[in-house]
């Protein structure tokens, strides 16, 4: 099963971070950036050839968070950056084994 398109995952971050945000467009545009990267990378990350999909290593995931997170932070004020923080927590996908514990290895 593979993710959402990549144009569905960026809407996504312009509707849960950008809108509430209150970013102006070159600020949206370098935040769609930082997140257009960040999954693209995932993506080459994941092995799709199984199902479901085995998770990247997590320090791998954690590096390419931070990446996006210090890109974003250029970006926009600091004074919004907590709530970005915040706000990038409604993005990430919900764990499919949540509440079945026969999909847990």
């Amino acid at each position: 099963m593979r993710p959402p398109s990549l144009k569905h995952r960026l809407g996504m971050v312009d509707q849960k971070i950008s809108q509430p945000l209150e970013l102006e467009k070159g600020q949206k545009k370098a935040v769609e950036s930082a997140f257009k990267e960040f999954f693209v990378e995932m993506d080459k990350l994941m092995d799709f050839s199984v199902q479901p999909p085995a998770r990247p290593e997590k320090a791998k995931v954690d590096a390419l968070a931070k990446i996006r997170d210090e890109q974003v932070k250029k970006s926009i004020p600091e004074s919004k950056f907590a709530k970005y923080l915040e706000l990038e927590l409604s993005t990430r996908p919900k764990d499919p084994c949540e509440g079945r514990p026969e999909l847990r290895g």
